[in-house]
């Protein structure tokens, strides 16, 4: 049972950080929030099916499924970060494991985070 809880958080903490995108996205280009999502380069509406966090992105190789055109890294990375996130407050607040398993884990996550910061400011 403890498993689908897990799995449940990390799915929501991966919805979570594809919104993040588009808050994101909007306050670095001024735009509302609001509207149907679609491909920055051919200005094709992008389908429900192609919005799944993460597995969209796999599943289309980083491009748009339209025009072919590269999608930035930073949409999955801050879709499973804050999925790993979700996981992690899980395990803290929800799961009881040895305090050290858990200090390697907010340990390596840390270091995810100041990654992604590196790559959002280089980007």
């Amino acid at each position: 049972m403890e498993v689908l809880v897990a799995v449940f958080f990390f799915i929501l903490g991966t919805i979570i950080g594809s919104f993040l995108n588009v808050v994101i996205l909007s306050y670095n280009t001024g735009a509302k929030l609001g509207g149907r999502s679609h491909c920055f380069s051919c200005g094709k509406t992008i389908a429900w099916y192609d919005l799944i966090p993460v597995f969209s992105y796999l599943f289309l190789r980083g491009k748009c499924r339209f025009c072919k055109s590269k999608l930035s890294a930073q949409y999955p990375l801050v879709e499973l970060i804050t999925g790993i996130l979700f996981f992690g407050v899980f395990l803290k607040y929800f799961y009881f494991v040895h305090s050290f398993e858990l200090s390697i884990f907010y340990y390596l996550f840390s270091i995810d985070l100041v990654a992604l910061s590196l790559l959002v400011v280089i980007s």
